[in-house]
C-alpha cells in the first residue's frame, strides 16, 4: 500500500470556535477551506489534520504532536491564555515529555517533547 497522505480529522460542534481554536493552537489559519464545514492544515508534507463542523464525523479524539521545543510550544500557547499543566516525563522513555489540553468540544491534545 502506497499512502500519500494521512487525514486527521476532529469533529466539533462550534466550527468557526474549533477552527479559530486550532489556528491559535497551531500558530495559524488553516491552509485551505475545502468545503464550508472543514478547514484543513498541513503539518507535513503528507499529513494534514482536518477540523470538521459535527463531532460525530470526527475519526478521532485525541490528537498528539511531537514538537521541536515542547517548553516553547507551552510558552506561546500559555502568552495565548492556555492553561497547561507542566509536562510531566513519559515512563519507559529516556527524554520524552508530555502536556495534555483539550479542546473547546473535549478532544484531547498531546503535547510531547523529546525521544
Amino acid at each position: 500500500m502506497d499512502v500519500a497522505n494521512v487525514f486527521v480529522s476532529i469533529g466539533v460542534s462550534d466550527h468557526v470556535n474549533g477552527c479559530d481554536w486550532w489556528s491559535t493552537v497551531l500558530g495559524r489559519g488553516p491552509d485551505r477551506r475545502p468545503m464550508p464545514s472543514c478547514c484543513e492544515w498541513d503539518l507535513t508534507d503528507r499529513v494534514l489534520l482536518q477540523v470538521l463542523d459535527n463531532p460525530k464525523q470526527g475519526a478521532v479524539d485525541v490528537v498528539s504532536l511531537r514538537l521541536d521545543d515542547l517548553d516553547a510550544g507551552i510558552a506561546r500557547l500559555r502568552g495565548e491564555g492556555f492553561s497547561i499543566d507542566d509536562p510531566q516525563k513519559v515512563p519507559g522513555f529516556d527524554t520524552l515529555r508530555i502536556a495534555t489540553i483539550a479542546d473547546p468540544d473535549g478532544n484531547t491534545l498531546n503535547l510531547l517533547g523529546g525521544e
